[in-house]
């Protein structure tokens, strides 16, 4: 080849090159600014945005922030983001279909509080004008911390530390906006630690640790009143149970979730909770609460969204509960301990019954089994328990009757069965009891002395469980209305005090 024609190619391969970097070189600028300039002008008035560096790479489809600041007038006070980057942007995609099609999305290092809406002004909704179809194969936001504050009252609604969350094929539409999740989506992994949300004006709910992967594990679970017994009555004007609480672990199998409308379904295979300890206390100086309350059953049936528990269990559990009724008495505390329960069907669109079996030591030493059974038939709500108590000495009572009844027991319970049904107005049922030297002592108001008078008449009527069946049982019944004010733990009170009553006052022989 000729020097001359040798030269010209060189001449044209380098002059290629060089346009083509000079093309490159535009674009890039071109694109960039553009970028820079939806984030000062267009964002502006609603969103305003800051960060040290922009770093683009047209042909590997890269775009990353730097040390991100954003502010925005109404929703967010501040939020910083350590890095933010896009990968894989699909540029067929977008100019064949109008299809914002990104590989990959990471955002790290984040730091935002949220305000709640101002209830007094009214959003304009962007869903008619958006257009565009955005698709998102792989979301990551690591190391994130977010805080909601409610606007009007300063108070913390919710916050959580190191938010890990991923989540794969995401597509967003004009018509997914119309949801209340604007987006859908194949699977998601999540995981945060000092979780922390406020359940009303009472109680505050504190979770360790989250993780969610298939299985949702919780630890560290507290759900709390934020006040302190005696500071709660400074906040209430009548009676309100004060609870704390605690479950060292929560195991759900499978969390599914559905969102269509205004319609929410939830479906939770099973649940394990392991370790849990419930202390529940209630002043009885305080006025009384003369709000209706729904039975146990019924409420799961009217929650405001669909939940679907086949199978939760309760492992090791405690529960007490203590009445403040005296001034100057010790609050009455009854203890159960060892508590097993296994709760199926708990379900507010299914029409099985919702069955729970419970087993316990009652003051850590009498056996104790209840169970329980709520369902509906001809639009009634109704029930049915039954129990057993063993080898349980009364005297172990006294720190609760000495308080809320001014009463002490003797004796000792061998054997005591009973089985109820009735509906949310009516009960009835069987007793039957083995017991041996029953007696009571009436306390005087002070609880310092015994009523001898009292005691004594007591006693009179008091069967010592004698006059028993061929198997050492005296028997009883049990009529009893409800008090719709009342929980359902309180129905079952008064059915199983009846019951006891009857027992020993009557003539114990079966009906």
């Amino acid at each position: 080849m000729r020097p001359i024609v040798r030269k010209k190619h060189i001449f044209w391969t380098l002059g290629t090159i060089a346009l083509l970097i000079l093309v490159y070189s535009a674009v890039h600028f071109y694109v960039k600014n553009k970028i820079a300039q939806v984030f000062q002008d267009e964002l502006e008035s609603t969103l305003h945005v800051e960060y040290d560096e922009l770093s683009l790479n047209i042909l590997s489809s890269h775009l990353s922030l730097e040390n991100i600041t954003l502010a925005h007038q109404s929703l967010l006070e501040t939020a910083k983001i350590g890095r933010l980057s896009l990968d894989g942007f699909g540029y067929l995609e977008y100019f064949r279909h109008g299809t914002i099609s990104v590989d990959h999305i990471l955002i790290d290092g984040v730091t935002a509080a949220f305000q709640t809406r101002d209830s007094t002004g009214t959003e304009k909704s962007t869903a008619s004008n958006f257009k565009e179809k955005i698709a998102v194969q792989n979301f990551q936001l690591l190391d994130a911390d977010l805080r909601l504050v409610d606007r009007q009252t300063d108070s913390l609604l919710f916050s959580a530390e190191a938010i890990a969350m991923e989540v794969n094929d995401i597509k967003l539409s004009s018509n997914t906006l119309q949801d209340k999740i604007p987006f859908t989506y194949s699977s998601y992994t999540l995981a945060a630690t000092a979780i922390k949300t406020a359940l009303g004006p009472y109680e505050n709910l504190h979770i360790d640790t989250l993780k969610s992967d298939g299985a949702v594990v919780l630890n560290g679970v507290e759900l709390k009143t934020k006040y302190t017994k005696v500071a709660l009555q400074k906040h209430i004007a009548k009676e309100r149970d004060w609870i704390c609480l605690k479950i060292p672990k929560v195991t759900l199998s499978k969390f599914d979730f559905k969102i269509e409308q205004d319609s929410l379904d939830v479906k939770i295979p099973s649940v394990v909770m392991k370790g849990l300890a419930l202390e529940m206390y209630r002043n009885k100086l305080m006025p009384d609460d003369y709000t209706l309350t729904d039975m146990f059953g019924k409420t799961i049936r009217n929650l405001p969204f669909g939940l679907t528990i086949p199978y939760l269990l309760i492992e090791n559990g405690s529960v007490s509960y203590s009445e403040l009724v005296a001034p100057t008495a010790k609050p009455g505390e009854l203890i159960f301990t060892e508590v097993t329960s296994v709760m199926k069907n708990i379900s507010s669109v299914g029409s099985k019954p919702l069955t729970i079996k419970n087993k316990a030591k009652i003051m850590g030493a009498a056996p104790i089994e209840l169970n329980w059974s709520f369902y509906e038939e001809n639009g009634k709500h109704l029930f049915k328990a039954s129990g057993v108590i063993s080898n349980f000495n009364t005297e172990e009572l006294d720190a609760f009757l000495r308080p809320n009844l001014r009463a002490e027991a003797k004796g000792t319970i061998d054997a005591l069965y009973f089985t109820i049904s009735g509906d949310e107005y009516v009960s009835s049922g069987d007793i039957k009891m083995n017991y041996s030297d029953f007696s009571f002592v009436v306390l005087k108001k002070d609880r310092l002395g015994v009523n001898k008078f009292l005691t004594t008449v007591v006693n009179l009527f008091t069967n010592d469980g004698s006059n028993t069946d061929e198997h050492g049982f005296r028997h009883g019944q049990i009529e009893v209305e409800r008090d719709p004010t009342k929980s359902f733990f309180n129905y079952l009170w008064i059915n199983v005090k009846d019951g006891i009553l009857h027992t020993m006052v009557g003539n114990g022989k079966k009906e």
